[in-house]
């Protein structure tokens, strides 16, 4: 899989072309890990590994912009193989040229899901009913380049401009607002899920404005029915700590909640304000603590 993911395919490539930058925390993690840069590249290869070999779990997102006075808030749980379980980190990044971010991540990654200093959150949600190409370049770096963003139409346009290597919901939010994108293999498009309300969204796994390629799954249905059930109900950070808590919907996945080795591996909230709040579950937040991360001064 190292090889199929970091030479056979071209998504070295496509991230050398776009986002080269990201190569160097590549190369960096190699030589501090101990770990090939080939490894580590294809480490950062989550979702496409999926489509590449075995089938994706599934997330939960919901995002309110700034309502009665109320800061915009978000959220999102992060569902992965649970062999995954234990090598949570919360990832703290800072450059010269870009904001400092705060991201849930997985040991080895650059980053998952998450907030930057400058104020904007990015939540992803994979779309395995979406087109795919070996030429894109993959979610992980994509996610990066967006969060190296200073407002958040900047970073809807990076979304538009790079090639995408797997079917993805994004979903931007700022005190400026709110903006979701659907994108994959030849396509960036936005989607609402209420047009008379569109300072709220939502999203599970499956596409809801871009063609999809199948039929959705029952969990994803299930899942985003729970969360459209509960939009209306969410003002504030805590709100959102509890959806993402919930079990008995699926939002927070468990073992044996649905078919495969799936469950949540953390999630996480953002407060976008004058001073920007990320909090960070490392495992089901249903029992797992949360903690402020700080962004680096």
């Amino acid at each position: 899989m190292v090889e199929a993911l970091s030479k056979q395919s071209g998504f070295r490539a496509a991230t050398e072309r776009h986002v080269s930058w990201a190569l160097e925390e590549v190369a960096g993690i190699a030589e501090g890990s101990g770990l090939s840069p080939d490894e580590v590249f294809a480490l950062n290869c989550l979702d496409e590994a999926w489509w590449w070999g075995s089938p994706a779990p599934g997330c939960s997102t919901v995002a309110i912009g700034s309502v009665d006075d109320h800061p915009a808030v978000c959220g999102q749980t992060m569902d992965l193989d649970d062999w995954m379980n234990g090598t949570q980190i919360a990832l703290r990044t800072a450059a010269s040229n870009a904001p400092g971010a705060v991201m849930l991540s997985r040991a080895g990654m650059l980053g998952l899901c998450g907030a930057n200093d400058a104020g904007v959150a990015i939540l992803v949600n994979t779309l395995a009913d979406l087109p795919v190409a070996t030429s894109g370049v993959p979610v992980a770096f994509v996610l990066r380049a967006a969060l190296a963003a200073r407002s958040i139409n900047e970073a809807a346009t990076t979304l538009q401009r790079l090639p995408h290597a797997s079917g993805q919901a994004y979903t931007l939010i700022s005190a400026e607002g709110v903006i979701g994108m659907e994108c994959a293999a030849g396509v960036a498009v936005e989607y609402i899920n209420d047009p008379f309300d569109p300072c709220r969204i939502w999203h599970t796994n499956h596409a809801l404005s871009a063609a999809p390629r199948s039929a959705p799954e029952a969990d994803s249905i299930e899942r985003m029915e729970a969360l459209e059930t509960r939009i209306d109900r969410l003002r504030v950070v805590n709100d959102v700590k509890d959806l993402l808590a919930d079990g008995d919907s699926g939002i927070c996945m468990y073992a044996g909640r649905w078919p495969g080795p799936w469950e949540t591996f953390g999630a996480v909230t953002a407060e976008l304000g004058t001073a920007s709040v990320v909090s960070i579950a490392p495992g089901p937040p249903d029992r797992t603590p949360w903690h402020d991360v700080a962004f680096i001064s």
